[in-house]
């Protein structure tokens, strides 16, 4: 039974819970600025200035871009006490003279948690290290300031993400990483198999494989969600996929996060609009979103690639451009000496040609339709008076190129039952064809690669900087 006691207690707790959070958090203590107030942090040297009487300690703690600066008799200093050691600190908030802060920590105590080996540790105060250096060492990268503001930036666009779909009435489905489909037909799948059998009693015997099938870790979660939205109408995921491409550049990852969402009720070319619609909504909510509430995040990386910028604002203040692939092919033919792959009509584009097209056309995102129908995947629907035309959407963002995919599915059971066929995949796919037997809505739908979204939004050249551990071709550490 709820009474008022229960009450006081709920409010009395959700007090403290705030109190605790806004006094140990380095970002609650300098936006709240309580002077005089007893409190305590905790964190990793950020850099130490030592003088003969005092000695100045700059202290992060993850969850602000800012330091806070701790001012402690040299005296009291630990033994030890080195750049990145972790440490603890209590003491007095007080007003600070120093131009870049106002507020600073006198403290009576601060204690040496965790020491670093200052001859052996890979990264050094006041030195400049690369990204390609900071990469050899990923297990310490999120104590750098480059990255532990990419990592702030990428958990709150998780948020945003996901409160976006929210609040458009969308349900989050947990689709399989486990899957006997490779969703597009194509060959870049990595194998799931056991390890050894430890015991022979194992139920399976020698000749099979764990699931009697081939299985996969999913390059997409497409074809799940489809059949939840026969049912739910509006589902999205945010999943990992894996593709075994092999590959060392600076785009690529095998193993990397996608938002994927499906909608039904999508249907023609009305139906593909409303899907660009969403596209483009979802990217503007969540980069405005981020721009307003992690400005110091953002501008960060910002100052490191001042073009980025600008191209997220116009990217916020213009409406995405669209064209056809018909549009697009005469722009790269008619500059085709100037790639090293020539544009061939017919065909998908390669990076440059999405690079070029963003450059060439104002520098905005830019979404391409009416692809031929052999350049996408056996369920994409084709347009009723172009049946060679698929209906399907690929969006380019300037300085980085494709970035989201997506477009309607074949709803008609004998169209799709008859690519099934010609691709051998009748079998395997049976319960996606099922779909089309029993009740079928049609629908379309998207998978937008969020590395590369973040690549666009702070300017980060190397994919493999946006993400915590990046997994690629011959690279799987920790």
């Amino acid at each position: 039974m709820w009474t008022g006691r229960n009450h006081n207690i709920f409010n009395f707790a959700s007090r403290l819970r705030t109190t605790i959070r806004q006094s140990s958090r380095i970002s609650g203590i300098l936006q709240s600025k309580t002077l005089d107030d007893n409190i305590q942090i905790q964190g990793w040297v950020k850099a130490i200035r030592k003088q003969k009487e005092i000695t100045f300690i700059d202290v992060g703690d993850g969850s602000s871009h800012q330091n806070l600066q701790v001012i402690v008799p040299t005296s009291k200093l630990p033994n030890g006490l080195g750049f990145h050691s972790c440490v603890s600190a209590a003491g007095i908030l007080k007003s600070s003279d120093h131009p870049n802060q106002e507020v600073e920590l006198i403290a009576q105590q601060v204690k040496l948690h965790g020491a670093t080996n200052q001859t052996e540790y890979p990264f050094k105060a006041r030195k400049k290290h690369t990204l390609d250096y900071i990469r050899q060492h990923v297990h310490y990268r999120s104590r750098t300031n480059t990255f532990s503001s990419l990592l702030r930036v990428r958990s709150q666009a998780k948020y945003h993400i996901q409160d976006y779909f929210n609040q458009e009435g969308f349900h989050i489905v947990d689709t399989p990483i486990l899957t006997s489909n490779d969703c597009e037909g194509g060959s870049e799948v990595f194998v799931v198999q056991p390890g050894p059998e430890k015991s022979k009693s194992s139920f399976q015997s020698e000749d099979k494989s764990y699931f009697n099938k081939p299985v996969y870790l999913t390059v997409s979660g497409q074809l799940h969600l489809e059949a939840m939205a026969s049912g739910l109408s509006k589902v999205y995921n945010f999943n990992p996929a894996f593709r075994a491409e092999n590959s060392q550049s600076r785009r690529h990852l095998c193993e990397f996060w996608m938002v994927e969402a499906e909608e039904s009720f999508l249907q023609g070319l009305e139906g593909l609009q409303a899907l660009m619609n969403r596209i483009e909504d979802l990217l503007k909510h969540t980069m405005r979103k981020i721009v307003e509430l992690q400005p110091e995040d953002i501008f960060f990386h910002w100052k490191q690639n001042p073009e980025t910028e600008n191209l997220v604002k116009l990217a916020l203040e213009q409406k995405f451009l669209r064209i056809n692939y018909q549009e697009a092919m005469n722009i790269l033919l008619a500059n085709n000496s100037s790639f090293k792959t020539k544009a061939d009509y017919g065909k998908d584009l390669g990076k440059e040609h999405e690079l070029f097209l963003t450059q060439s056309l104002g520098n905005i995102p830019i979404f391409v339709t009416d692809w031929p129908k052999d350049t996408k995947a056996f369920y994409m629907a084709t347009r009723e008076d172009q049946p060679n035309t698929a209906l399907g959407v690929d969006l380019l963002l300037p300085g980085v190129g494709e970035v989201a995919g997506g477009g309607l599915r074949e709803y008609r059971t004998a169209v799709l039952e008859k690519k099934l066929i010609m691709l051998d995949l009748q079998n395997s796919l049976d319960w996606y064809l099922d779909l089309r037997r029993n009740g079928c809505a049609p629908s379309g739908g998207f998978g937008l690669g969020f590395e590369r979204f973040l690549q666009f939004l702070l300017g980060t050249p190397n994919i493999k900087d946006t993400i915590p551990f990046p997994r690629w071709a011959k690279h799987c550490s920790c």
